[in-house]
């Protein structure tokens, strides 16, 4: 600060108030006019009388006056402010280029802590805090059948049911149906056939939801007839397949040899609740709902409704059990063991992410709690090194607030560059986290760093600043001149306040560290459990190739299973391939439920219809994947179309309904017609896990493709190379078939289980990548405190090795003041571990949350790095020179 503006400052300091001020000044000119007129030979009254009358309205000029000289005093005290601030900004800068080593690694670190929370804060803003892409969401929930036996909390609903709850709810204002999985279709004339999603909806889904046409229109209630052939497309499909073609509302395209008319483009951004979907068609549930059978035969369906004004989700959700309760009791063969649940459509879409992103949350919070402790023990020493500077100011007259005004600076100068930095890291992270979180996160998720992100971050990056800036402040601010300068010119050692505040933020270091430590430990262990599982099958070596059927060329069975059966041979004839099998969904991603009913048994109560999955698979599918014969026989030329119906069961089916044997030979029926041929079970296999995170298999009946033909395949082939190298081969070998028919993706059966554990897997690597952090962070933070607490006390231990002490006693009062602080830590950790393994009791499978093997490894490693962390402060400690220091 200037010598003037200071003494400027100081002469403010004893001003008086404006209006006290301008009232004096006012009585001084009016006395001395007074004093004028009686020199001029006025008596004094009338003298006065003059003056008052000359000065006009005395009030009212002081008045203004006073507001002059204020507002002069404000822009005063701004342009003082600002002239602080400037200086202070200086001062900083100075100060970080005085040491830029420390400066540098101080932003690294706040750029890791600040760009982990900008990150994870981007991907649970995008998921749970942005507007969905629908009008007032909030309005909005999604209607699921579930059985009352809890197997399945999200099912589908039959055509029968959809009709009833519409006719007797009274909770929406409007309501849709759609399908509640989108299907596959051939899209021709482009350059070679594609396969693209289809979605199925009514024409009251758009207008539910409040999503109007980008282009063109929407699906109509005449769009329903089947004459009308007509097709909505998404954003994302116009631009790929048409390439952002303006004048694609009323051209024609092919899609599974049908000629379709494009009606109408949605808008950019919007996802149906059914999941990602390239076309639309129109619903039309009228034949269904003629057929007898099929009417409640199958829950395929979903429904989306609008509540009405004023009503309340937990209303809507009360009425629908009512409604569920009444179809029980009406149609207990079909709709006994079916419940219905409504629940808020963002609920629905977020499905199992929530918690995961709550907990990824928490652990970068602590990432970050841990950063704010490090930085602030680094500056905190700092601080203590230039003591006697501010001591020395302070003698001289400089205020204890500007000390800690520009300390705080200083930091928030660090925080700001460390938040630049982690925003940087962040956007980086994002672009990581988009190709390989796609599986993992709702579709509608747009992971970028929006405004909301960015203003997050840089609200997130100041209140750092602030916090690790507060303890160097209020040591300067508690601070003595006199005591400071007086022990700097005996060479004190550091004192027990400051050693003592360093200590704790060491300790809470520790205690966040092991914390996270044992949180990433839980989640790693339950990964392992489970994929340490056997899934029931030879994964490894197989190719697994979907393919798509044209419906309109392939609508007879018999023409699929020809094509499938030519296709086979010529693919069993490619070098390298050993066995060819093929089924209508790949192993662990079987979604199709059928009730069954067994022939002979009594017939179960009204609320407990059994489901099972149920896949239909070619005669070398077992052989192929290595699923084990347990009794009986597979699928064979035997199993013909005009030959009756056979299957063959999974070990846990034959548990469930036969616990005392004889499945063999036991017949039963699938699906809702109990006039349909009964199957006859041939042969039990070993069980295949289809949900990796249930402990157990779910019963599972598998009919032949011969009886129940589909469209829509994943051909597996077992190699004795590379399956990859198989690829283009397969491509070829359709191709040869039937070039119309696309291959619509390829991958080796290892990869798709893999994918099928990114939900999983994605929280356990970012809670290790920020338990890896946590714990770098914590080590370094534990050597720079202790190094430097050691320092401080250089002169302290040369005194004592000159007094008689042992090397060996200085490195024990070394470790022991670092194994107080750790034990503290330690214990005050405890409480961590209570709260971190309560939090993430939901995404375990196969550990108990106080697992020993997580808590051990996170101890262990955590206390082998503070170790390593100590012994270059107890090394440096045991080998001071007392002459050196003493002299």
């Amino acid at each position: 600060m200037s010598e003037k503006s200071s003494g400027g400052r100081r002469s403010r300091l004893f001003q008086k108030e404006p209006g006290t001020e301008v009232g004096d000044e006012l009585a001084f000119h009016l006395e001395e006019r007074v004093r004028e007129y009686v020199a001029r030979g006025m008596d004094p009254e009338a003298a006065r009388a003059a003056a008052l009358e000359r000065f006009g309205n005395l009030e009212g000029v002081r008045e203004e006056c006073a507001q002059m000289l204020h507002e002069e005093r404000r822009a005063e005290a701004r342009r003082d402010w600002l002239d602080d601030l400037r200086q202070d900004l200086r001062f900083g800068v100075r100060s970080a280029l005085r040491a830029p080593v420390f400066s540098l690694l101080a932003v690294l670190t706040l750029a890791l802590g600040i760009g982990a929370n900008a990150a994870v804060f981007g991907v649970v803003k995008s998921v749970l805090l942005n507007a969905l892409p629908y009008r007032d969401s909030g309005a909005l929930v999604r209607v699921y059948g579930r059985f009352r036996d809890g197997t399945n909390e999200q099912g589908g609903l039959s055509a029968g049911t959809i009709t009833d709850v519409a006719e007797r709810q009274h909770s929406f204002s409007s309501m849709a149906a759609f399908r509640s999985n989108p299907t596959d279709a051939v899209l021709a004339g482009t350059d070679e056939p594609r396969v693209v999603q289809v979605a199925w909806v009514q024409p009251a889904f758009f207008p539910t939801l409040g999503v109007s046409a980008a282009m063109g229109r929407l699906i109509r209630d005449d769009d329903v007839a089947d004459t009308a052939r007509m097709v909505l497309l998404t954003h994302p499909a116009w631009q790929r397949l048409f390439g952002g073609d303006p004048g694609i509302v009323g051209r024609e395209v092919v899609t599974n040899g049908i000629t379709r008319t494009v009606v109408g483009v949605l808008p950019r951004g919007f996802v149906g609740p059914m999941g990602d979907a390239d076309i639309y068609y129109p619903l039309n549930l009228g034949p269904t709902l003629r057929d007898p059978v099929a009417v409640r035969g199958a829950g395929w369906l979903g429904m989306v409704a609008r509540l009405k004004p004023g009503v309340a989700q937990d209303a809507a959700r009360r009425e629908m059990e009512v409604i569920a309760d009444q179809l029980s009791r009406e149609y207990p063969r079909d709709d006994g063991s079916l419940g219905i649940r409504a629940m808020p459509i963002r609920d629905a879409m977020v499905g199992d992410t929530r918690t995961p992103l709550l907990v990824l949350m928490a652990s970068a919070g602590l990432v970050l709690l841990i950063t704010c402790a490090n930085l602030a023990g680094a500056l905190l020493s700092r601080t203590l090194s230039r003591r006697k500077e501010f001591a020395v100011r302070v003698a001289l007259g400089a205020g204890r607030g500007r000390l800690v005004r520009q300390l705080l600076t200083e930091s928030l100068l660090l925080a700001v560059a460390g938040g630049v930095a982690g925003i940087l890291l962040a956007m980086g992270g994002l672009a990581l986290l988009r190709g390989l979180a796609t599986q993992a996160l709702p579709s509608y998720a747009e992971l970028s760093l929006d405004r909301g992100a960015l203003l997050f971050t840089s609200v997130l990056a100041l209140l750092t600043g602030v916090v690790f800036g507060l303890a160097p402040a209020l040591s300067v601010r508690r601070s003595e001149p006199q005591e400071t300068l007086r022990d700097e010119t005996r060479g004190a050692s550091e004192g027990r306040r400051s050693r003592n505040l360093r200590g704790v933020l060491v300790a809470g270091q520790i205690a966040l560290c092991v914390s996270l430590l044992t949180g990433a430990g839980l989640l790693v262990r339950s990964l392992l459990a489970m994929t340490s599982q056997a899934p029931g099958f030879g994964p490894d070596g197989v190719l697994a190739v979907a393919v798509q059927l044209p419906s309109a060329t392939y609508q007879d069975p018999a023409a699929q299973t020809r094509f499938f059966g030519l296709l086979e041979e010529r693919l069993r004839g490619l070098p390298g391939v050993t066995s060819v099998g093929e089924a209508s969904a790949v192993p662990t991603d079987v979604k199709q439920h059928n009730g069954i009913n067994i022939v002979g048994a009594p017939p179960p109560s009204s609320d407990a219809q059994p489901f099972v999955l149920y896949a239909p698979v070619s005669d070398d599918y077992f052989h192929t994947l290595r699923i084990p014969l347990r009794s009986g026989r597979v699928f064979g030329p035997q199993d013909r179309p005009d030959a009756p119906p056979t299957m063959v069961v999974s070990e846990a089916m034959a548990r469930r309904f036969w616990p005392g044997g004889g499945a063999l030979g036991a017949q039963l029926r699938m699906g809702p017609d109990p006039n349909s041929t009964p199957y006859t079970v041939v042969g039990i296999v070993g069980d295949v896990r289809n949900d990796p995170a249930r402990p157990d298999a779910e019963p599972m009946a598998y009919g032949t493709s011969r009886l129940d033909a589909r469209p829509t395949r994943t051909l597996l082939l077992r190699t004795s190379g590379d399956p990859l190298a198989l690829v283009n081969p397969v491509r070829r070998e359709i191709a040869a078939v039937d070039p119309g028919v696309p291959m619509r993706e390829a991958t080796t059966l290892r990869t798709f289980l893999a994918d099928r554990l990114t939900s999983r897997r994605l929280p356990v690597v970012l809670m290790t990548a920020f338990g890896a952090l946590a714990l770098l962070l914590a080590s370094v933070g534990v050597y720079a405190m202790f190094a430097s607490m050691a320092a401080a006390r250089e002169r302290e231990f040369g005194v004592r090795v000159a007094l008689g002490s042992s090397r060996r006693a200085i490195a024990s009062l070394v470790l022991r003041q670092g194994g107080v602080w750790m034990a503290a830590g330690l214990v005050a950790g405890a409480g961590g571990i209570v709260l971190v393994t309560r939090f993430v009791r939901g995404l375990l499978y196969g550990v108990e949350p106080f697992d020993p093997v997580a808590l051990g490894a996170a101890l262990a490693l955590l206390l082998a790095c503070a170790a390593v962390a100590l012994l270059v402060p107890v090394r440096r400690a045991t080998r001071v020179d007392p002459v050196t220091i003493l002299r």
